[in-house]
């Protein structure tokens, strides 16, 4: 049990620097097979996908965002 709340405990105090290595290793491992077009088209196209999901998700908010850039 002990040894289950130090892991719980790490993941919790060390989570986005986990979180940033995973997501660099993936962009890093996608530069290397696919290219640098092709993985920049990759992540445009999720940074889409996330901000549909966004707005689907919180449409007051970003409709909000959306008239303060305007």
């Amino acid at each position: 049990m002990n040894e289950a709340h130090s892991y719980t405990q790490f993941l919790k105090e060390y989570k986005w620097r986990i979180i940033g290595f995973i997501t660099m290793l993936l962009v890093g491992i996608l530069f290397l097979t696919l290219g640098f077009w092709k993985t920049l088209l990759i992540i445009l196209l999720c940074a889409i996908g996330v901000g549909i999901g966004y707005a689907k998700d919180r449409t007051a908010q970003f409709l909000t965002f959306f008239d303060k850039l305007r």
